[in-house]
């Protein structure tokens, strides 16, 4: 009888290098936390720049405010091109608080609103506060509509030019000031002599001009709701309270600032209660403050200043 050979058990296998594994865990860790602390950071510093009512919404109204006079354009169309280019805001309110200011800035916001508008397709409503005069009412007439207080100052459609002619004090004070110029008009508006009646009329003429391209903005911002024959009715320099301007068709509505944010919520297609954002106020720096040398000047500086004699669009 023949005998069986007993078989060999099979080695046992060979155990696999967890070395690989381990690596690949470190590095989706690493992938994750580095995903995370990105996103923290995100988050803080939109914190830094923008303050929100509800920071995950994807339904917002952003607040663009105009304080005060109006001297520069830069920082108020670069937060315009921002709020246009977000993808959670859905629409803007530009919060005005300002008696106007210079011209070119005036026209500057008016015409980046409306660049916008068409742009981004997002709706711009106003909101006015105390006062959004002159100036500030050139901005707000360009905006898609315009919600004001009963109590608010609006209106204010022209042009101001002024100086201070200090011929007098000069030769009180013995002094002679000497002016050499290239052209008879250089020194028009000199504050050390009277007005010419030609240069009178030289700025006069500049002035016509710049209020009818007041009336113009005005007119086409307006356009359905007053004609330029309305706009020029009401155009020349009076202010109005809110409600006074809502008789005369120059605002839409009357209400507040959150009355607004439910305008362009609801123009925007937001259903329910829509977050708000709006940049946190910049704060000067020690270069600001040292940089900055108008509280220094004194008041002889000011009013030698042949600077002072500026076009406004100012209440």
């Amino acid at each position: 009888m023949t005998e069986i050979e007993p078989v060999a058990p099979p080695p046992p296998a060979a155990r696999k290098s967890r070395v690989p594994s381990f690596f690949f865990g470190v590095f989706s860790g690493c992938l994750i936390g580095i995903f995370f602390f990105s996103f923290i950071a995100v988050v803080i510093s939109a914190n830094r720049t923008e303050s929100s009512s509800d920071f995950f919404s994807t339904q917002k109204v952003a607040i663009v405010p105009i304080e005060g006079e109006i001297l520069e354009a830069r920082e108020t169309i670069d937060i315009l091109h921002r709020y246009a280019d977000s993808a959670t805001v859905r629409a803007i309110v530009m919060r005005i608080n300002s008696p106007g200011g210079a011209v070119a800035p005036s026209q500057e916001i008016y015409e980046e609103i409306r660049k916008v508008k068409a742009k981004s397709h997002k709706p711009i409503v106003a909101s006015l506060d105390s006062v959004a005069a002159s100036g500030g009412f050139y901005i707000a007439s360009a905006c898609d509509q315009i919600v004001s207080n009963p109590g608010s100052i609006t209106g204010s459609i022209g042009v101001i030019l002024q100086w201070m002619e200090i011929k007098d004090l000069i030769a009180w004070a013995k002094m002679k000031p000497e002016t050499i110029t290239s052209g008879a008009m250089k020194d028009t508006g000199s504050p050390y002599r009277e007005l010419t009646d030609a240069e009178r009329a030289y700025l006069q003429r500049i002035t016509t001009q710049l209020h009818g391209q007041f009336i113009h903005a005005v007119a086409l911002g307006r356009k359905g709701k007053m004609s330029e024959a309305d706009v020029v009715r009401v155009a020349d320099g009076r202010v109005f309270t809110g409600e006074e301007a809502l008789t005369l068709k120059l605002v839409d509505r009357l209400g507040n600032l959150d009355d607004a944010v439910n305008v362009a919520a609801r123009m925007a297609g937001i259903r329910g209660k829509p977050g708000t954002i709006y940049p946190r106020r910049r704060k000067p720096t020690l270069l600001d403050l040292l940089g900055n040398t108008t509280d220094s000047e004194s008041l002889v500086d000011r009013v030698l200043s042949r600077h002072g004699a500026t076009f406004l669009y100012r209440w």
